[in-house]
């Protein structure tokens, strides 16, 4: 064995030299392991493992998605324990939080549309994971329009913002609680009078807010912090679609391939019911805002519906009795 090992070949080149080399010992096989051999501390290698055997089916019941399976009854507002609301409390609260988003965006703030449109879809999208019974509707409302001014390039003054609000949702409550006093006394105020509840320091205190009070301080704290909860909620996704651009173009292009006509069957060739079919979409989808159908629907979908919708109600449909 040691001769074969170190056999030489010699080989013969053109010019009469002559070299030698060792010939190359055969690759060695790995042996067999024995069975009563102790198995080995250190892993397989790589190339030698075999791959794991495939992972039974999972028994867990898959969690459905949001915009596809779509389901009130089992919001965390109404499984919250221990006082849970209905579906109808629960659609009220959104609705009525809307409205003040709404309100306070345009009016006070003087946002763009856009930008109060992307606060009420983080609205929506927040109390999708959370419960109206853990956080204050009004401050999240407050930290939706903080973060949708920012993500919309038209960012307010946290200062400003809280103002505002605070002044908004007091002259409401003040409302409010004029026309309970004007029915008859409220049964929250032991039977007090309405006199004597118009002349209350609750009713008739300034509007403004106290900057140096410690309940100015602990409401913009609160509105900071629920911004960062916010944003951890929607996973930092801030670009919102929105339908009016969707239906804007739609309606365009439906005038300019001449698809649509009046209720006589003449064609659109007054700009003005052009321009009513889409400002009657836009204020279908501003409705639809105030519902949770930006979180079943794509806004191309929401887009499309508000433009049949707007044809029904101004009288416009396809050319020739198409559908739409």
């Amino acid at each position: 064995s040691i001769f074969k090992r170190t056999l030489s070949i010699v080989v013969t080149k053109p010019d009469n030299e002559t070299t030698t080399t060792m010939a190359q010992p055969p690759p060695r096989r790995p042996l067999p392991p024995s069975r009563n051999a102790p198995p080995s501390r250190h892993p397989p290698h790589p190339n030698n493992a075999r791959p794991p055997p495939p992972r039974p089916p999972s028994t867990l019941p898959r969690v459905p998605l949001a915009s596809s399976h779509f389901d009130e009854n089992h919001l965390p507002s109404v499984l919250h324990q221990p006082n849970p609301m209905t579906p109808d409390a629960e659609r009220q609260a959104r609705r009525r939080t809307c409205r003040f988003i709404e309100e306070a965006g345009q009016r006070s703030l003087r946002l763009p549309r856009v930008a109060v449109a992307t606060a009420t879809v983080f609205f929506h999208r927040f109390y999708v994971k959370h419960a109206f019974q853990e956080h204050d509707r009004f401050e999240v409302a407050m930290a939706c329009l903080l973060l949708a001014g920012k993500t919309e390039e038209s960012p307010k003054k946290l200062d400003f913002i809280v103002r505002e609000c605070w002044k908004l949702r007091r002259r409401a409550q003040q409302q409010q609680q004029k026309l309970m006093n004007q029915g008859g006394a409220s049964p929250s105020m032991g039977g007090a009078s309405p006199t004597a509840a118009m002349s209350s320091p609750s009713a008739t205190d300034n509007l403004q807010i106290d900057p140096k009070s410690e309940e100015y301080v602990r409401l913009k704290e609160r509105v900071l912090l629920l911004e960062r909860v916010i944003l951890h909620t929607i996973g930092f996704e801030l670009s919102i679609d929105h339908p009016y651009k969707f239906l804007v173009d739609s309606v365009q292009n439906m005038n300019k391939k001449r698809s649509i006509e009046g209720k006589d069957g003449q064609p659109l060739k007054n700009p003005q019911m052009v321009q009513e079919l889409a400002q009657n979409a836009m204020n279908f989808a501003n409705d639809s805002m105030h519902t949770t159908l930006c979180l079943q629907y794509t806004a191309n979908e929401i887009a499309m519906t508000c433009v049949y919708l707007s044809g029904k109600y101004s009288g416009i449909r396809p050319v020739g009795g198409k559908p739409w």
